[in-house]
């Protein structure tokens, strides 16, 4: 059913999003997320694990406020990327990868 991701990827023609440096694909138990305000916006792969956290709740209310519930596209969160780095790094037990 449906266009493997090695397939995908040759019918993209190469394994990185152009402009971008980053697969195409998100892996497998992981969320895109664009975390930041105005110009300073940051990319991420959050696990799904992060998601029940109570700080990342938060951030998603906040976010649900902001932009609503039918937002399409990549998951959006206005707080300081800056500050959510350093969030990320005060908890090293989870599993989020900052992609730019």
């Amino acid at each position: 059913m449906g266009v493997g991701a090695s397939k995908l990827n040759r019918l993209i023609g190469s394994r990185r999003i152009k402009g971008f440096g980053i697969p195409p694909l998100t892996p497998k138990g992981y969320v895109p997320v664009s975390v930041g305000v105005n110009d300073d916006t940051r990319r991420f792969i959050v696990h799904t694990t992060t998601l029940r956290d109570a700080d990342f709740l938060e951030m998603l209310c906040k976010s649900a406020e902001e932009y609503g519930f039918c937002n399409e596209g990549i998951l959006r969160i206005p707080y300081e990327a800056k500050d959510f780095e350093e969030w990320i790094m005060r908890s090293a037990k989870r599993k989020i990868i900052r992609v730019n």
